[in-house]
């Protein structure tokens, strides 16, 4: 009987590396993520220094035009905390979006590997079934020699 050939094997093939790249934006797009949250997180701190420091020039009575540079550079840091925001929820959904084709990119590989371990399985059972039925045949054809020579055997 022939050896084993997987008619899918280039078929394997890609799904695993389509498997590898799945996971390898997957793993860019968590990057990206940690990214984001340290610019948000910076943006955040920021923005609170420079509120703190405009309630303190309030508190202590500065002019109103240090006061009026104060308030639009907090609103600036404001602006720039909004915009990480935004970059922050965008590398989110880009993420789930990888883990996604992450997953379908898995499901697809295993689907086609249990396809390969059966096929397998069942070229091993017709292997076996074939080398019985050689053996079947032998055991006949051995019993019917031993048979045929019963008579000499006898004679002896």
């Amino acid at each position: 009987m022939k050896p084993f050939k997987f008619p899918l094997e280039s078929l394997q093939t890609l799904r695993e590396q389509k498997e590898r790249v799945a996971q390898q934006r997957y793993s860019r797009s968590l990057e990206a993520c940690e990214t984001a949250a340290e610019q948000l997180k910076t943006a955040e701190t920021e923005l609170t220094g420079g509120w703190e420091w405009l309630q303190h020039e309030l508190g202590s009575g500065a002019e109103a035009s240090k006061i009026m540079g104060l308030r639009g550079w907090c609103l600036a840091l404001e602006s720039k905390r909004n915009e990480r925001h935004a970059a922050l929820d965008e590398v989110n959904r880009a993420a789930k979006t990888a883990f996604n084709d992450l997953l379908k990119a898995t499901r697809e590989r295993k689907a086609l590997d249990r396809f390969y371990a059966r096929s397998r399985q069942a070229h091993a059972l017709a292997r076996q079934r074939e080398e019985q039925k050689q053996l079947d045949e032998l055991a006949v054809q051995m019993s019917g020699a031993v048979g045929l020579l019963q008579p000499v055997m006898n004679e002896n």
